[in-house]
């Protein structure tokens, strides 16, 4: 039954094995942060981010790039992260490539025999785990390396500490939701549905389709990303969520780099000036009608650097 994805598996184990014998001879510079792993499902005030350099960094993210299991004391439903960079000589844009190509792989082949069996898509990691192995993480496995081909002039590491993401949901299913609230609630607490805080949330649904979409926003927790520029614009080309290393090619003037810095969730940012105008529908389940941006912003530019950016579904 789980043949296919421990074939897809063995594949991306054989092509990161040989990559991990020729990336770091290539290298001209590097660092890399190490951030401690979360022992529960939320992120603390503050994170140490550990610097390292040369060979240390370098061994480091060759256990990165394999590391699939959560480690000792390792919460579920959280990752580890190596954010930095490593310069090198020679691009390696073909195998990271192909490394991501053989994770995609894996993940149809998860979503295949999901499909067979006829299971909800939160089923993905149970059949992942059956197949691999009871400690396997989905992200560590299927998240993507980023690689360019090319020598940016800057890059800057920063903490996004403060995002959200949308998804969408129909009137129809939150009624459904909030029906079997209600009806639970009436029961385990002996009153009539009626009074039930789910009933009064139906009632402010009563004039909307059913069909009619809301936008559900969700935090996302706080996580290193990179931003790189290659051109002179004062807008980034690329900006990445920094699991693991990014991977450039050398030039003749390095790149300046911002570094890491701890997290401080005190020292919070500035609301984006891009914002959403969002109408709450249900504010206590962060459910809202759909809405237009603040303002129309200029589009980030479109490198033409050769790299795994923006590849297939950009997997993290």
């Amino acid at each position: 039954m789980y043949e296919e994805i421990q074939g897809a598996f063995a594949r991306l184990q054989t092509s990161l094995h040989s990559f991990n014998l020729a990336w770091p001879d290539h290298v001209v510079s590097g660092v890399v942060w190490r951030l401690p792993l979360l022992t529960e499902q939320r992120t603390p005030d503050i994170l140490q981010a550990e610097r390292l350099s040369g060979q240390t960094a370098v061994d480091a993210t060759r256990r990165a790039l394999v590391e699939f299991e959560r480690d000792l004391g390792q919460a579920a439903g959280t990752v580890m992260r190596l954010p930095g960079y490593f310069v090198l000589r020679e691009s390696v844009l073909e195998q990271v490539r192909q490394i991501n190509a053989l994770k995609d792989e894996v993940a149809a082949a998860i979503e295949k025999l999901r499909l067979e069996l006829n299971l909800v898509p939160a089923a993905r990691p149970r059949l992942m785990r059956r197949a691999l192995g009871a400690k396997f993480n989905t992200k560590q496995l299927l998240r993507h390396i980023q690689c360019f081909d090319g020598s940016p002039r800057l890059i800057t590491f920063t903490w996004a500490g403060h995002t959200t993401a949308t998804g969408r949901v129909t009137v129809a299913k939150v009624r459904e939701t909030l029906q079997a609230g209600a009806e639970a609630r009436a029961s385990r607490e002996n009153t009539r549905i009626e009074d039930t805080p789910e009933y009064q949330e139906l009632r402010t649904l009563v004039n909307m389709a059913d069909t009619e979409v809301l936008t559900e926003r969700k935090s996302v927790a706080p996580h290193p990303r990179a931003m790189l520029w290659f051109s002179e614009s004062s807008r980034y080309d690329a900006m990445v969520h920094a699991n693991l290393p990014v991977f450039v090619t050398a030039a003749e003037q390095p790149p300046e780099v911002m570094e890491l810095k701890n997290f401080d969730r005190n020292a919070r940012q500035a609301k984006r000036f891009d914002e959403k105008r969002r109408t709450e529908v249900l504010p206590f389940r962060d459910l809202f009608l759909p809405g237009q941006k603040a303002e129309e912003l200029a589009p980030a530019v479109e490198t033409e650097v050769a790299s795994t950016y923006r590849e297939a579904t950009n997997k993290r």
